[in-house]
């Protein structure tokens, strides 16, 4: 169960679409149900998908995915006898799920309420967009429901250590409850791609501009006006650099970025694309030269691991389980969040230190292959299965 999965457009929905896909391959029987813009069904290289169609406002269509799947589980169960319900925490609440319902019930937990509302507070409520004041305004109403749902189920996967830590502080779980399985990625979709310079004439990006990536929500906490900040300096010392950002987000937040840049005076060494489809996506980072997210809160990003899987070298924040992923200096760089100076010496001496950008890039390649695989993370996804049901 998650309101997203496909098109992918967050952490969440990536995490659901490729567990489904790899469950389904290893001969599992799978069914989603999900959000979308009409009730409709189809099965999808194998897996069963239930739409439900939700409407109104963030919190609105909030409550109702929660009382259609309610609906819809009580009907898929009764058919199917499922051995397994998978929740995906804070995005389905506890009353999502039929009180009668004897199946093991697992949750995993890709953020929590508490600490996205930290994050948003400490940033000031002036700057938050409505679905951030909405999440604010109901922040104590969305926990409760959040906790009832860690309590009644029979494990948790947190998706980073930093995860776990959240769970025991902030929601007082038993952390023998709490299994840390982190995200996976596709390395045979996000791979390293030498014809950087042809994926870039067909991306319309200039063959010998510096591209600096960012990819991710237009969200407050993901930091983009600290990379806005650091432009300036930047292009004092390499003025063909191109700042690539990628992503939606609420039309507030997007509007105060452009008024950012333009305050600024960056505007033309930056370029808003939008969203890209999970199709094209690898093509857009592997016609980059370096991948930046300068995250306030991050719990285990997707982007990261998919930058990396890529061979791009990568700077980010030490929050959150960033520093899980990443070792500072070996396969990737680690600054402090909202320090817009030091986040432009890293990109300085990263486009002046060609061999030492690629060098992480291999990095961070060779420890995706090792421990980040959908393959590896399958497997220990079923092993949890086998040992609670």
């Amino acid at each position: 169960m998650s309101p997203e999965y496909s098109p992918i457009s967050g952490g969440t929905g990536a995490y659901v679409y490729y567990l489904s896909r790899q469950l389904q391959k290893r001969g599992h029987y799978v069914h989603v149900i999900t959000k979308h813009k009409m009730n409709s069904t189809e099965i999808v290289d194998g897996v069963n998908i239930t739409y439900l169609r939700c409407q109104g406002n963030p919190l609105s269509k909030y409550w109702s995915f929660a009382r259609f799947t309610f609906k819809k589980l009580k009907e898929l169960n009764k058919k199917f006898a499922f051995d397994i319900i998978h929740a995906n925490l804070p995005l389905v609440p506890s009353f999502a799920l039929p009180k009668e319902a004897t199946n093991a019930l697992i949750s995993t937990v890709h953020s929590t309420w508490k600490g996205e509302a930290e994050t948003i507070r400490h940033e000031g409520l002036r700057k938050s967009n409505t679905n951030e004041k909405f999440m604010l305004g109901f922040n104590s109403l969305l926990r409760s429901s959040e906790k009832k749902l860690m309590k009644r189920s029979d494990a948790l996967i947190a998706v980073s250590m930093y995860t776990k830590k959240e769970l025991t502080e902030f929601y007082d779980i038993d952390e023998k409850k709490i299994h840390v399985i982190y995200n996976g990625v596709d390395v045979e979709k996000f791979k390293p791609n030498k014809d950087r310079a042809g994926l870039r004439r067909e991306l319309g990006l200039e063959e010998k501009q510096k591209i600096i990536l960012f990819v991710g929500r237009l969200y407050q906490r993901k930091g983009l006006d600290t990379l806005l900040q650091s432009i300036s300096k930047v292009i004092q010392d390499f003025g063909d650099a191109k700042f690539v950002i990628s992503g939606e987000g609420h039309r507030q937040n997007k509007e105060k970025l452009l008024k950012i840049a333009e305050k600024l005076k960056i505007k033309n060494s930056v370029l808003f694309v939008g969203y890209f489809p999970d199709e094209k996506l690898p093509d857009l980072y592997a016609a980059s030269d370096m991948f930046v997210l300068p995250s306030r809160y991050e719990s285990f990003p997707f982007t990261i691991l998919e930058a990396q899987a890529t061979g791009l070298p990568v700077i980010s924040t030490n929050v959150g389980g960033i520093p899980e992923i990443i070792t500072n200096n070996r396969n990737g760089l680690l600054v402090e969040p909202a320090n817009p100076e030091q986040l432009a010496e890293m990109i300085i001496a990263l486009l002046q230190n060609q061999e030492f950008a690629e060098e992480l890039g291999r990095r961070a390649r060779q420890l995706i292959e090792e421990k980040f695989t959908w393959s590896s993370i399958t497997d220990e996804v079923l092993d949890l299965y086998s040992r609670i049901c």
